[in-house]
């Protein structure tokens, strides 16, 4: 009977969902190109362009408020004249992590971004929200749009989209759009062979592997000028299709790109929630940012690199390293509860995994045989040496092996918001 009333709640609130969104939204896609421009202390946020894409809209049509609370910026629509909270997705940045460097303390520099949200039917405000030293969510700027007035730009091109791997509807699968980079027209035999390296990898651990069905991957067919990518300290500057680059805030094997506008041109004629930008080159490197985008080299650890990047990009995982090398300061305040849901300060570590601790084990966890392969809180995570814990010893988001229990737990919810 238990069973019976939560499959009619779950109908309900599905068709409820759906409901709502008919209402509010068209299916298809609303792209919203700006600029952000500033330093630590300050920033202003400049429209460029809204801009159409082909196709549905390939998000999900059920949950249309974001209900996690990750992410340093938040996009919320609005409706006009109701001012109704329509839509909303949480997110991190370039500029997020610039201004975490020595050199975003005092100086100013501007990064492209893009958010989608599913095409309004009527007026809407569309606000791009920043936390508060609180870390609650206030409006930086809100740019209007009118399905009936405002302008469009379309983007047209004829980069060859491909289907990797196929399991159903965009609307109630999660959609990864694999972007070729550096892969010159003599390089297609190794596009081809790099895609299904990709796909094996995003695959190949759990809670992945346990949901292959409720995964779409497409690869985007980019054709680059030059074979490679390219290496400030190598003196390698070469001309690619979404401009991928080893160096990325000085640290030697973050590789990005900083051309946001330009990799979403390319990737117009493909259903997306998530970018994977797939970096031809064999030196290990990569970075991801939730909700933004990932950057993968094609090296040996390929499948492990994919995966761990994944956990930053889709699951707004934190990395629960500790790393000298890295070049941003201290980016967590002690004093309050880290945003990711798998490092703690434990300020608040009721809200995270406490119910995942076993009766007996101490919080903080020292490094002890007994505990190594239990889930505590071992000091030393998101790259700070002093008072970050992460789950456990070994784990994914860390030196490698599988995704630990805490982990999975909240790509598990993250799954669920895709697929319903």
């Amino acid at each position: 009977m238990k069973k019976v009333v939560i499959t009619i709640l779950s109908v309900i609130y599905t068709i409820s969902g759906i409901a709502q969104f008919d209402k509010h939204f068209e299916d298809k896609t609303l792209r919203v190109d700006y600029l952000r421009k500033g330093y630590k202390k300050e920033q202003q946020i400049s429209l460029t362009a809204f801009k159409t894409k082909p196709g549905n809209w390939a998000g999900s049509t059920i949950h249309l408020i974001d209900p996690f609370n990750y992410g340093a910026h938040r996009v919320l629509v609005k409706d006009a004249n109701s001012k109704e909270e329509i839509y909303s997705r949480t997110y991190n940045s370039l500029f997020e992590e610039y201004v975490a460097t020595e050199k975003g303390e005092t100086k100013t520099k501007t990064f492209e971004e893009t958010v989608l949200i599913p095409y309004p039917k009527n007026a809407v405000e569309i606000h791009i929200q920043n936390r508060d030293k609180d870390l609650n969510f206030v409006t930086a700027e809100i740019f209007k749009f009118d399905p009936t007035s405002s302008k469009l730009k379309t983007i047209k091109n004829d980069v060859e989209v491909r289907q990797l791997h196929y399991s159903g509807n965009p609307h109630t699968k999660v959609d990864i759009a694999i972007v070729a980079d550096g892969y010159s027209i003599n390089d297609t035999a190794k596009m081809r062979k790099d895609f299904a390296r990709f796909v094996k990898g995003i695959m190949k651990f759990k809670p992945f592997t346990q949901h292959k069905e409720d995964i779409n991957v497409w690869g985007v067919a980019a054709i680059s000028e030059d074979s490679g990518i390219t290496n400030p300290l190598k003196k390698q500057h070469l001309k690619t299709a979404v401009g991928s680059t080893f160096n990325s805030f000085d640290i030697d094997r973050y590789i990005m790109t900083f051309e946001i506008h330009t990799m979403h041109n390319v990737m117009q004629n493909a259903p997306y929630d998530h970018i994977i930008v797939m970096s031809n080159t064999d030196t290990y490197g990569g970075g991801a940012i939730y909700n933004f985008y990932a950057d993968v080299t094609t090296g040996d650890q390929v499948e492990f690199v994919v995966s761990h990047e994944l956990g930053h990009l889709f699951g707004g995982l934190a990395d629960e390293y500790v790393d000298p090398t890295v070049t941003y300061n201290d980016i967590h305040d002690l004093s309050k509860e880290p945003l990711e849901p798998n490092i703690t300060t434990l300020v608040n570590f009721d809200s995270k995994w406490k119910h995942h601790i076993e009766e007996g084990v101490p919080v903080p966890t020292p490094v002890k045989k007994e505990y190594l392969k239990k889930v505590g809180a071992f000091e030393g995570g998101g790259y700070q040496a002093k008072d970050i814990y992460r789950p456990v010893i070994r784990c994914m988001m860390n030196t490698g092996g599988n995704f630990c229990p805490v982990c999975q737990e909240a790509l598990e919810k993250m799954f669920k918001i895709y697929t319903e």
